[in-house]
């Protein structure tokens, strides 16, 4: 039967909800759900590509049927738990059926329903057992009904709305949506919790954030994607707890393990692993004002992106490597002296487009924000090596890494106005030869911490 797989002799009764069975006539039940068929489809359609979300649906008072999305926001840092989404919808929909503004709604998600009446959501990988609709029918009828489905091989099956005769079911999954319809006409921005302290900085929370692209930056960004790259810092992380330099905060424990020019360090709550990370390391330093903290809810409001300005003049936010010991500091004290380095992503040699209209002195050099991962601390670069040297950490020498010294910012006064040490591994290079006064240019992560 394909993907669905209905049961035969399925009662034409609606007795796994109470709610249907004593409230609601099952032909009228049918016939107000039916409305719903295309998101229904939709739905299975979203959950084959890989798509979790929960979705929802609304009647107007005129009977059209228009989709409702949560949608996360243009920098991509925060989104709403299932949890929270569907709370959020449900509030939103029975408020406008309250205020007469539509007649019914339908919210879909995955749940734990197993031909049961446990319409828990699902959360963990091994809760996934079936599709719930919570809906509510102005005047008429609110409940849930569930549809559960279960992985024959490689193959995902559903058995059909337990409350249906299979009939009813061969009419919703016989649904052909609209090619090319919008279906979410009506979608909310989801926006980061944000306030602002009594210093005046500005507290903003992220929750979609991880440091993947860091590890690359310090592995090899194929090496790292191709061998696995959480179970090398399970193994590192081993390796610090085991051999590191502890140090104890409150409810925090710290673990650092120094090689030549990087820590790995690692944080634990209660003996919990929460992050490691690496720290580049460096005597740069400069003054610093805190304009924004960007607080990563998702690693337990342990790490964090630290914007401002620097030297009074220029903008800059870096990944803050001692967020978690000198939290209290970074909110009380605006005006900081900060340590600065950074690990290179891409790096290339700069060369001049002779075709290009825009001629650069010798000495030009600069960084701006990097397109796609702004919010990492991450800046496109044109800069100048001073000097740079082999740089090799564990037990890994057969991959070449160099700690380089690379001006930022040419200032007519101050040599090292913006010169700073930079960590990149061969791997991410695209060129085989280092020369001290080399024009370079690339992507790096700013990082930082407190002197």
């Amino acid at each position: 039967m394909g993907i669905f797989d209905f049961f035969k002799n399925k009662k034409d009764s609606v007795s796994n909800n109470e709610d249907v069975a004593s409230q609601f006539e099952k032909s009228e039940f049918f016939q107000a759900i039916q409305k719903y068929k295309d998101y229904i489809v939709l739905f299975i359609d979203m959950q084959l590509q890989g798509n979790y979300a929960p979705i929802s649906a609304f009647e107007k008072p005129n009977g059209e049927i228009v989709g409702f999305l949560y949608v996360i926001g243009s920098d991509d840092s925060y989104s709403l738990s299932a949890e929270d989404a569907i709370l959020k919808m449900e509030e939103r929909f029975e408020k406008q059926l309250a205020d007469n503004d539509i007649l019914s709604y339908s919210i879909l998600y995955h749940s734990q329903y197993n031909n049961d009446n446990n319409h828990t959501i699902a959360k963990q990988d091994n809760e996934f057992k079936g599709i719930s609709i919570a809906f509510h029918f102005k005047d008429l009828l609110k409940g849930k009904i569930g549809m559960p489905y279960y992985f024959e091989g490689d193959e995902l099956k559903f058995r059909g709305f337990t409350d249906l005769t299979a009939q009813e079911n061969n009419i919703l999954f016989n649904a052909t949506p609209i090619a090319g319809k919008d279906y979410f006409a009506e979608r909310e921005e989801v926006l980061p919790p944000t306030y602002e302290n009594e210093i005046g900085v500005i507290i903003k929370k992220a929750n979609t954030k991880n440091l993947s692209h860091t590890w690359c930056g310090v592995f090899g960004f194929e090496s790292y994607r191709k061998s696995d790259g959480s179970n090398i810092i399970a193994q590192y992380f081993a390796l610090v707890k085991t051999q590191g330099l502890k140090s104890q905060k409150n409810n925090l424990s710290f673990s650092e393990i120094e090689f030549q020019d990087l820590n790995f360090k690692a944080i634990s709550q209660n003996e919990n692993p929460i992050t490691m990370f690496p720290v580049v390391k460096t005597d740069f330093s400069l003054d610093f004002e805190t304009k924004e903290i960007v607080e990563w809810e998702n690693v337990a409001n342990l790490e964090a992106i630290i914007s401002g300005r620097g030297r009074d003049t220029f903008g800059l936010w870096y990944f803050a490597t001692d967020y978690a010991e000198n939290k209290e500091r970074y909110f009380s004290q605006k005006h900081i002296n900060i340590n600065l380095s950074g690990i290179i992503f891409v790096l290339d040699i700069h060369e001049e487009d002779p075709n290009s209209e825009i001629k650069y002195s010798e000495d030009f050099t600069m960084y701006m924000p990097n397109n796609d991962l702004p919010n990492y601390a991450c800046f496109d670069f044109i800069g100048q090596l001073e000097d740079y040297r082999e740089s090799n950490f564990g037990e890994n020498a057969t991959r070449k890494n160099y700690l380089l010294e690379v001006r930022l910012i040419t200032h007519s006064e101050m040599k090292d106005f913006f010169t700073i040490p930079m960590f990149v591994t061969q791997e991410n290079m695209r060129f085989s030869e280092l020369k001290k006064g080399m024009k370079l240019t690339g992507m790096f992560q700013l990082q930082g911490r407190i002197s």
